[in-house]
């Protein structure tokens, strides 16, 4: 099949896109290779105050099936450290099958609290890796979770590659009762019950974030009460 650019979702609260990790990281890699600058275009919306899901959503559409066969959802604090990025995920997706790819996640999971997806699941489900920046060192650290590629039940949201077809096909779309935590959770387990196919991938890259700070944040106490309201059944 004739291979279109890979088109890029990312939001950030920042000013200007170039500010962002995610942009510096594309900008890198152009230069380093003048083949990936071609692979690829970004949508980065600045200045973003809405949901991520409904941001997102805009682009699960069949207008941009014209030029895009692929949409990677990614965080704009994610430096991507890889230069076959975009041959992965084409490979991950049209020859195998997948038709959502991530970096890591679990197999299996018992939706209970704590509503993180590696605290749900038993160690021996965990799938992939992703680099992170030690705070007190300033060194990077990679978390291998477990052997990669592995068909997953849950993927985090970091870093999200979508079949645009097969997702319009399947009527699956970012679940919107979620704003930020809890949506990529909520939209994987979704994706399951629509019989779509979820892996992890072989793709470098460091995230700027370290994750969760406070799991008694008034925000994400909220949402996971949602969570298991609406998926406290789901395995």
């Amino acid at each position: 099949m004739k291979r279109k650019q890979v088109l890029i979702v990312s939001a950030s609260r920042g000013r200007s896109t170039s500010e962002t990790m995610l942009q510096k990281s594309l900008s890198t890699m152009s230069h380093n290779n003048s083949i990936v600058k071609d692979q690829y275009k970004l949508r980065m919306h600045i200045k973003n105050k809405r949901s991520l899901p409904e941001l997102y959503n805009e682009y699960i559409s069949e207008k941009y099936l014209k030029s895009h066969d692929i949409i990677l959802f990614v965080h704009d604090d994610v430096y991507i450290d890889d230069l076959g990025c975009f041959d992965k995920l084409y490979s991950s997706i049209f020859e195998y099958g997948n038709d959502i790819v991530g970096l890591a996640g679990v197999t299996k999971a018992t939706i209970k609290k704590p509503a993180l997806w590696h605290l749900m699941a038993d160690k021996h489900s965990y799938s992939g890796h992703v680099a992170h920046i030690d705070e007190k060192t300033d060194m990077m650290t990679t978390t291998a979770f477990g052997p990669y590629p592995r068909r997953c039940l849950l993927l985090d949201g970091l870093f999200l590659g979508v079949n645009l077809s097969s997702a319009i096909s399947s009527g699956w779309s970012f679940n919107e009762n979620f704003s930020f935590h809890h949506y990529d959770l909520a939209s994987c387990l979704d994706a399951n019950s629509a019989n779509m196919k979820l892996s992890t991938c072989n793709i470098h890259v460091v995230h700027q974030s370290p994750g969760l700070s406070d799991y008694y944040d008034k925000s994400f106490q909220a949402s996971e009460k949602k969570f298991l309201q609406l998926y406290g059944n789901a395995t």
